[in-house]
């Protein structure tokens, strides 16, 4: 059994726009949290618009395990995530989505494996039946990819729904990138790992805000994080390229010697100008995309700013994080 200290429990959940779905999650994670003890809820507000922080204050006021910190703009999930690690205090950490499809039923074995002494409790989800085709489709290749040119491995299924045991919190909120693929880093830290199965759940009410695009961010994110082959590619594609251009000039020397009355060179030279162009275009933007983030990083802005806490409501320091936990860097 390990030693715990006075909180137990943290329980962080981003959110934005789940004012319907605060209160009923309060109510499930307070009946599976409360059996093993002292536990918090922190609810991360990546800058809701609908009415999500009146819910969560309203719910801090009447129950002190009910924490929180609020973004002044929407930085997104994964600053949320971060904030939310940031602010707790329990000797295990669980990060879960607040729209149900990470069920709270699922919190007894993340303990269970974390008290067995797994300092990082993965999950994987066994039967993504809801998801969409396509969504399967493209998650699947995502996964297939970074285990490729990657240096690290990711299951398909997994999902920032886990538990870290506090040295594991200690050592992510020790790095100050800008830009983290959480749960590429907590593989990469190589802290003893096992891993829970769950059946997803399914939203109660609201609408998803990881739009197709913050997904495609956030695969862009993973994969530069954990891999710098994306930029050995060009050299590769110069040899092709190279090779490509060679038959292409061989093409068109055959045309001018041995086939009389032809418009030599328009097929070749069109061929060549898209063909190079393509490449010229995707190595650029490969380079780019590895050039922007570290123009971000070198820039040191933090990766989110935090309006207020509980704190603040309470009027008290005793709470408040520091200067650099509320500038997130």
């Amino acid at each position: 059994m390990r030693e715990v200290s006075p909180i137990l429990l943290s329980i962080v959940l981003p959110v934005h726009n789940e004012a319907q779905n605060i209160g009923a999650m309060a109510d499930r994670l307070a009946e599976f949290a409360g059996p093993f003890g002292k536990y918090e809820i922190i609810f991360a507000d990546d800058g809701s618009m609908d009415g999500t922080l009146a819910v969560i204050k309203e719910l801090a006021a009447r129950d002190k395990a009910v924490r929180y910190v609020v973004f002044t703009r929407n930085f997104g999930h994964q600053a949320a995530l971060r904030a939310g690690l940031r602010h707790a205090r329990g000797s295990a950490v669980i990060l879960m989505d607040c729209d149900f499809e990470h069920p709270p039923e699922v919190l007894p074995e993340l303990l269970a494996e974390w008290r067995n002494g797994a300092e990082v409790v993965l999950t994987r989800r066994h039967s993504p039946t809801r998801l969409t085709s396509a969504k399967q489709l493209t998650s699947k290749l995502f996964y297939r990819l970074l285990d490729a040119i990657g240096d690290i491995h990711i299951e398909f299924g997994s999902a920032d729904f886990l538990l870290l045991d506090r040295k594991v919190v200690d050592a992510i909120n020790a790095f100050d990138n800008q830009d983290v693929f959480l749960r590429g880093l907590v593989r990469w830290l190589g802290f003893k790992r096992s891993t829970v199965l769950y059946t997803a759940g399914t939203r109660t009410s609201g609408e998803p805000s990881f739009t197709p695009t913050r997904m495609v961010e956030l695969a862009l994110s993973g994969i530069v994080a954990h891999s710098i082959k994306p930029l050995r590619l060009a050299i590769y594609l110069a040899f092709g390229f190279a090779m490509i251009g060679t038959l292409l000039v061989g093409y068109s020397l055959v045309s001018f010697l041995w086939i009389p009355h032809t418009v030599v060179g328009w097929t070749s030279v069109l061929g060549a100008i898209a063909i190079l162009g393509a490449g010229q275009l995707f190595v650029l933007g490969v380079i780019g995309e590895y050039i922007g983030r570290t123009l971000r990083e070198a820039r040191k802005w933090p990766a989110y700013i935090i309006a207020e806490t509980e704190a603040d409501l309470a009027g008290t320091d005793s709470l408040t994080p520091t200067r650099g936990a509320r500038a997130g860097l």
